[in-house]
């Protein structure tokens, strides 16, 4: 589209200005700045309320199961910004660390899922934990190295409201609506504060609680005695259906049941990846092909590429390595050190987060072209090779990888 007749009328109505205003006062964006501060943080959110249901109550609860992926996440960071360094001749490009730092969760777990049974559960958990750490991380790099001018009055406010969501959830408040009204007003002093605003959806998914209320057994009990009353009146409830008091009952204790966070992601999950990176995709992603763009930009972009392609994979790898040498993590038996390699290779996608940071660091339009089309032949690659590493394992590789037990339920 962006290189179609239609690409300046599309670039036009990205910058077309979108607010709200009261007498005098007016709060106004462009579609593309709401888009970036505004709906990826619905993205950011989901993705702090799966790593900290992971990590409370799922798969990376325990220290050690939680150890690897972290350790693989900084690995995957740390490599990539040091290699980008190292590969850029100093100047002002030298801000754009931060670029080959991210990895596009849903592309590289997308492409797990494509592969089907040939890929394990466990090692689809480790790249999902990873690539979430990794998010974060990021827009902790973002909140932190590529934000505006600092409003010390602001941000006091923004902490304000950051201990209002810690009184809360120590309280055991498991209504949602209190944390969402909270998290607007978060985001908009750490908007107005001059940190990226998306930091908010972050901080407001640490204090969402994750677990169920510490009454679960009874309320368990009241829905079974609502149920048991109901079915007294076997006649009744098929003519009519169930009583009204009943309904609303059971929907009380349901809504008590279910967790905020389970809510919160049960609603916001597929709406962020269907909706939310679709537009900010679409937003971003648009490049102008011609070859213009090459010319002056070879260092740029081969520090991009380098960055994604290479240090994310060797990153990744060694990290967990060090890891699990160290005795801080433990590798499941259930993949292979071969197809680790090949979720580190997949951690070189860096699309979604990779164009986010890029708008942040490259104010020129020809350097950010450049850094775009850096970024899609990075992905690419690292798709291709991550693909190849994990399409064929050989069963003789599981064979001699996993522990004495392991082996005989593989045999």
């Amino acid at each position: 589209m962006t290189n179609s007749p239609i690409g300046p009328s599309l670039e036009a109505l990205w910058r077309q200005e979108v607010g709200v205003s009261l007498g005098d006062a007016a709060f106004q964006m462009s579609i593309l700045h709401w888009v970036n501060d505004g709906l990826l943080t619905v993205f950011f959110l989901v993705v702090g309320l799966e790593v900290k249901r992971e990590m409370t109550v799922g798969h990376l609860a325990s220290r050690r199961s939680a150890a690897l992926p972290i350790a693989a996440a900084l690995g995957g960071m740390v490599v990539p910004a040091l290699l980008y360094a190292l590969v850029i001749p100093a100047g002002p490009w030298s801000h754009g660390w931060g670029v080959p730092m991210a990895t596009d969760t849903a592309f590289a777990i997308a492409l797990i899922a494509v592969m089907g049974a040939r890929v394990p559960v466990e090692l689809r958990i480790f790249l999902t934990a990873a690539a979430i750490v990794d998010d974060i991380g990021a827009i902790v790099v973002v909140a932190v190295f590529y934000s505006g001018d600092m409003h010390p009055a602001y941000l006091a406010a923004a902490a304000a409201v950051v201990v209002a969501l810690a009184l809360l959830s120590r309280s055991r408040v498991y209504l949602l609506s209190p944390y969402i009204l909270l998290g607007i007003a978060l985001w908009t002093f750490v908007y107005a504060g001059g940190l990226h605003a998306t930091l908010a959806g972050v901080v407001l998914a640490l204090f969402v609680p994750t677990r169920p209320p510490a009454n679960l057994a009874a309320l368990m009990t009241q829905a079974s005695t609502i149920i048991a009353s109901e079915a007294r009146h076997e006649g009744e409830v098929l003519r009519h259906g169930p009583s009204t008091p009943a309904l609303h009952a059971l929907d009380a204790i349901f809504d008590r049941l279910e967790s905020p966070a389970d809510r919160l992601l049960r609603h916001a999950g597929a709406r962020s990846s269907y909706a939310v990176l679709p537009i900010f995709a679409l937003a971003n992603a648009g490049v102008a092909i011609n070859p213009g763009v090459f010319v002056g930009h070879g260092w740029l972009m081969a520090a991009i590429v380098a960055g994604l392609a290479i240090g994310k994979p060797l990153g990744v790898f060694l990290m967990a390595a060090a890891a699990v040498r160290a005795g801080i993590a433990v590798k499941p038996a259930e993949y292979t050190w071969r197809q680790l390699a090949g979720a580190g290779a997949l951690a070189g996608i860096g699309s979604t987060m990779s164009l986010f940071i890029a708008g942040q660091a490259f104010p020129s339009a020809s350097d950010l072209s450049a850094a775009k089309i850096a970024v899609f032949a990075a992905s690419i690659v690292s798709a291709v090779v991550g693909t190849a590493l994990l399409w064929g394992p050989s069963r003789q590789e599981l064979i001699e990888e996993a522990p004495q037990g392991a082996s005989m339920q593989v045999s």
